[in-house]
């Protein structure tokens, strides 16, 4: 277990100004070299989002333009662009010094009067228990993300590009936004030929929150084209609720020497 369950919340300054530094269980990254995790990034933008704007998100973008390093202080504005009774649309921007890190955009509120229906359903699958161990990771060390967290593998399909993966969390992690964006984030990990790609982007969106120990996450690969990655991703919870989707581009990695 690690002491703090939100490794991924920033400081709020007031005024729409938040500052972070990211501890080493926000990193990913061989020794010597240890990054912010763009799923973390979301995650930092989409909890600092919903706290300044007390707001539920309906959707987030984020651009992974420039790296952050372990231990590197960083600044998170947020800004509303245009809003209305129910709905406000908003833009994040996080910088180490005059480098611009990430940027964000994104909706945040709700709207009764519709009933909610999910038309996407989990596939069936064995238990995590009956599931081999996903490979480890060429990202993981001993104390960073990739470590915090168990998955298992019912189906791994290179051919097809698809991926059911179960994961849990090796710490106390509420299911909010936040949380499943940073899981969405796992999407490069979905195939052989992806892994240690960097992410260009990721597009989430928030359906449910249930509390659920296991999440299943469907990663279809859609194509690989001009050296990127392009797919999507189904997240649910154990009993099948559809939680959260998310669309990537990421560039496939150089082959090893």
């Amino acid at each position: 277990m690690i002491s703090d369950t939100l490794f991924w919340r920033a400081k709020n300054l007031g005024d729409g100004k938040f500052s972070y530094t990211p501890p080493v269980s926000a990193c990913v990254g061989p020794e010597g070299h240890q990054f912010y995790m763009g799923g973390v990034a979301m995650a930092t933008h989409i909890e600092a989002l919903e706290r300044h704007f007390k707001r539920p998100l309906y959707w987030a973008t984020t651009h992974f333009l420039n790296h952050g390093l372990l231990g590197e202080d960083m600044e998170l504005r947020v800004e509303a662009i245009s809003g209305g009774r129910s709905v406000v649309q908003a833009m994040t921007e996080m910088r180490r010094g005059d480098t611009v890190l990430h940027r964000t955009i994104a909706a945040l509120g709700a709207r009764d009067g519709e009933p909610d229906r999910a038309f996407v359903s989990m596939p069936d699958a064995p238990p995590p228990q009956k599931c081999p161990t996903k490979q480890d990771d060429a990202m993981a060390t001993k104390e960073n993300l990739m470590n915090l967290f168990e998955r298992r593998v019912p189906l791994e399909d290179s051919d097809a590009g698809l991926e059911h993966m179960w994961i849990r969390p090796l710490f106390e992690a509420k299911i909010d936004a936040a949380y499943l964006a940073l899981i969405s984030d796992f999407f490069l990990g979905a195939h052989v030929r992806t892994r240690r790609g960097t992410s260009l982007d990721n597009t989430f969106r928030l359906i449910n929150l249930v509390e659920s120990e296991w999440l299943m996450m469907v990663t279809q690969i859609s194509s690989f084209t001009r050296g990127a990655a392009h797919g999507n991703a189904h997240i649910f919870a154990e009993d099948g609720t559809l939680l959260a989707t998310s669309s990537q581009t990421g560039l496939l990695p150089r082959p090893l020497e």
